[in-house]
């Protein structure tokens, strides 16, 4: 499976929610099942369109304790966090 979510509307991303440890990532449930990240592979902000006043979103690719890499986004006004984007 390789899906990037991205750019649908709030409607149709998929939300998880993510447990922080010290502002970290540390787990995350998604599709009924929880995943413990056992690493963080990048971290990054980003604003895209800035002049459009967009948020600025923090991008984490992470590796759980099942091998699966995944982008989780969060939009930290809002404090939600999604799926961007699950590597195979």
């Amino acid at each position: 499976m390789n899906e990037t979510y991205f750019g649908l509307g709030d409607h149709r991303r998929p939300f998880v929610k993510v447990e922080l440890r010290d502002r970290v990532p540390h787990r995350f449930q998604w599709r009924g099942a929880s995943y413990n990240i056992i690493r963080i592979i990048d971290y990054w902000r980003d604003v895209s369109e800035w002049w459009r006043g967009e948020p600025e979103l923090w991008f984490w690719r992470v590796l759980t304790h099942t091998q699966g890499v995944y982008e989780l986004v969060c939009d930290p006004q809002s404090n939600q966090w999604w799926i961007y984007h699950v590597y195979d």
